[in-house]
């Protein structure tokens, strides 16, 4: 199964619009989390379904899918209140390969912001599953995020938060994407404003986390994906390997840039394997590599021998007014070791 979030217009007065101007820009965008069933390891996809409606929301996002010990499909998601200021996490539970699903359940706090990201849920060796996010304050009126995890020991039944924060300057800790290492203890990797991914470990599978540090390598303040290769056991790494336009260009280049500077090139897509539980990588390759394009946000699904990445790419990176489309790659494994 690939999900995704798929931005849709809302009103006919936008039918000559995108999804990205007026009132429904960026992030606030309507948006369902939508479906496709591959037989064939991802060559051919059936009709698209949708697998959470926009109820009572801004739009629903970040979809998670994880498959329990019990052989049951727990789907996390999140839902955003744009006139309240809030965005929750629910999950709901399939015991029939996701033909049809419990009822939704809070698992975030009554309110706030509290972020996940999409293929980031992880279930560890002792039967705890993990799920990171982040959190959203605005001290002074800017935003600043810290990252932690929810946990739950019963199934998905009930959720507890982790009891500490990964914090760091400017913007701080975001959209962790969590490993479990071969001792049991957890690594994550951070997005950060700060021009470099950080990493930040638990040792009591995600109860308690150590402060971050940067991990040396270059990015802009986006997304990344971390898996571990089932045939090899080194992990992979998916993320934008470069550095934002606000370190790089002067003032005057600058001057107008319709998006954050920081959070941009979202290209090159690259990767990285890493032999030694993430403390050095090595083999860094481009996934994708289109100029004046955004290509970014990856998951990584991996069947048998292959590796299928999916990402959203921008026809023209950092423009508003451009919808976005969602490509799929597929490599054998032994392309991430040439």
């Amino acid at each position: 199964m690939f999900a995704w979030c798929e931005y849709y217009l809302d009103r006919p007065s936008r039918t000559f619009d995108t999804p990205y101007t007026a009132l429904g820009e960026a992030d606030d965008a309507p948006c369902k989390i939508s479906a496709r069933i591959s037989r064939d390891g991802g060559r051919t996809w059936g009709a698209k379904c949708t697998l959470q409606e926009n109820v009572g929301a801004s739009n629903v996002k970040h979809p998670n899918l994880v498959r329990l010990n019990s052989g049951d499909i727990l789907f996390s998601y999140t839902r955003r209140n744009r006139e309240n200021q809030d965005l929750r996490i629910f999950v709901k539970r399939s015991v029939d390969e996701c033909e049809t699903w419990s009822e939704s359940r809070q698992i975030s706090p009554p309110a706030g912001v509290h972020y996940t990201n999409a293929d980031h849920i992880l279930l560890h060796s002792s039967g705890r599953i993990i799920l990171p996010s982040h959190s959203v304050t605005f001290p002074n009126r800017k935003l600043h995020c810290v990252a932690h995890c929810f946990y739950s020991d019963d199934h998905g039944e009930n959720w507890r938060q982790s009891g500490n924060q990964i914090d760091l300057p400017e913007a701080g800790a975001e959209e962790p994407a969590v490993i479990e290492r071969k001792n049991g203890s957890l690594l994550a990797i951070l997005r950060t404003s700060l021009g470099k991914l950080y990493k930040a470990t638990s040792e009591d599978c995600g109860e308690t986390w150590s402060d971050a540090v940067s991990t040396g390598l270059d990015s802009p303040n986006t997304a990344t994906c971390m898996k571990r290769i089932p045939s090899t056991g080194d992990l992979l790494l998916i993320w934008n390997n470069t550095l934002p336009y606000a370190m790089t260009l002067d003032e005057s280049q600058l001057s107008g840039f319709p998006r954050n500077p920081l959070t941009r090139p979202r290209n090159p897509l690259s990767c990285a394997i890493s032999r030694d539980e993430g403390e050095t990588w090595e083999n860094i390759r481009n996934i994708e590599n289109r100029q004046d394009y955004d290509n970014a946000y990856p998951s990584v699904t991996f069947t048998k021998n292959d590796a299928l990445i999916g990402y959203y790419a921008n026809v023209r990176a950092g423009t508003v007014g451009i919808v976005s489309e969602v490509r799929l790659k597929i490599f054998p494994v032994e392309w991430f070791y040439k």
